[in-house]
């Protein structure tokens, strides 16, 4: 009996607390001054943990990888930037498949003028500069895709104004490409081509759903941006100097 009357007891107190509202009837509030002059000593244990990752990170980030002759400003059908960009990507994924998938060669290269978000400065290219200019953790890609699907993406690259591409060329008339040429001939419908681009990209990026219908596909796991840092690498090794220029691979045939 007596746990009934403390089970029912509990019943009823549980009853009365859940039907019992609040109403807020003060509320005080205070600004919290801070004193720029009020300072407090950093640990030095923790400083002591903290600093050697400090100076690894600063000594890497300002390495200096090569230097330019000219800085390589962005711009649109075409750059000093967008060019050079895209010819670098052609150019190193190729050296990539021919060390590791030797019966493929990639035909074309684009890279979203949006991607790039700074100049490349003349002077001294450093591995800061490239996270700059590369800030998205956006990988290398491969797709196979037919001459009418590679088509259909390089009327949509002409509709935008052009973009960063290597391997070809055409012209941009009433927003759409004309004269189309892939590696000096004209493009081929019928004709399966390699295109190498960022995953972003290759999702559909910036309008580019078309890339989905691509029949094959590589995901090669490489940092866009550390493809780009190994290669500043070995110019800087081999005492090259950076330097691009615009050459008429887009143009504007109005």
């Amino acid at each position: 009996m007596k746990l009934f009357r403390f089970n029912y007891l509990l019943v009823v107190l549980l009853a009365i607390s859940a039907c019992t509202t609040y109403k807020v009837e003060k509320l005080a509030t205070a600004n919290i001054h801070l004193d720029s002059l009020v300072t407090v000593a950093p640990s030095q244990k923790v400083e002591g943990l903290i600093k050697p990752y400090r100076d690894k990170v600063n000594a890497d980030m300002t390495e200096v990888l090569c230097l330019t002759s000219e800085a390589l400003y962005g711009g649109r059908p075409e750059s000093p930037l967008t060019n050079f960009c895209a010819d670098l990507t052609l150019e190193e994924s190729n050296l990539f498949c021919a060390a590791k998938y030797p019966a493929i060669k990639m035909d074309v290269a684009m890279i979203n003028r949006g991607g790039l978000r700074v100049p490349i400065p003349k002077g001294e290219i450093r591995t800061m500069t490239m996270f700059e200019l590369m800030p998205f953790e956006n990988e290398v890609v491969f797709l196979k895709l037919s001459g009418t699907v590679l088509l259909q993406f390089i009327h949509h690259l002409a509709s935008r104004g052009g973009e960063g591409v290597s391997g070809m060329r055409f012209g941009i008339k009433d927003d759409k490409a004309i004269k189309v040429e892939i590696g000096g001939k004209p493009l081929d419908p019928a004709k399966n081509y390699w295109l190498v681009t960022s995953d972003y990209i290759a999702n559909g990026g910036d309008g580019c759903e078309v890339l989905t219908k691509s029949s094959d596909r590589i995901d090669t796991g490489i940092k866009a941006r550390d493809m780009f840092i190994k290669y500043f690498k070995r110019m800087g090794k081999e005492g090259k100097i950076i330097g691009a220029k615009t050459d008429g691979r887009i143009y504007d045939a109005k």
